[in-house]
């Protein structure tokens, strides 16, 4: 399935919200959204399907390094190449960066492979990261310019 991949706008936040709630215990909220899309060093895209928003991705450009902070896809949606086009879309604002970083619930499997499916490499844990469930997170690096 192909979706739509554009920078996320102010009018997408409270849509953006109902997906971050879908897919997290601690979702971002449409006033955070709009937050993030102030911020310089924050770029959040989102995928649209029929100009509905079913996935977005949020990550930070800091130092010489991206922060990839979230990624979602609606229920209905995963398993299409949605979250590959996000993450393959955010890979290109990241030219010149020297590493992408994230943090990920160990007991997230899926979310684990996708990650090491696109070169990113376990690094250390962040003891009790998240909460509802508290849970340590696998802290994931990515070399860019290595991207398998």
């Amino acid at each position: 399935m192909t979706a739509d991949i554009r920078k996320a706008e102010i009018g997408d936040c409270a849509a953006l919200a109902r997906l971050s709630a879908e897919a997290f215990s601690q979702p971002m909220s449409d006033r955070e959204f709009a937050r993030e899309l102030d911020v310089s060093f924050s770029h959040t895209l989102v995928a649209c399907v029929c100009g509905v928003p079913v996935g977005f991705i949020n990550i930070w450009l800091t130092g010489g390094n991206a922060d990839l902070n979230n990624i979602a896809v609606s229920s209905d949606h995963r398993h299409k190449g949605i979250g590959q086009g996000l993450l393959d879309k955010a890979l290109t604002l990241c030219e010149g960066l020297d590493t992408m970083t994230l943090e990920v619930r160990r007991s997230n499997a899926a979310a684990i492979a996708f990650y090491e499916k696109n070169g990113f490499e376990a690094v250390g844990t962040r003891k009790n990261f998240y909460e509802r469930p508290v849970e340590d997170a696998l802290i994931y690096i990515l070399k860019l310019g290595e991207k398998k």
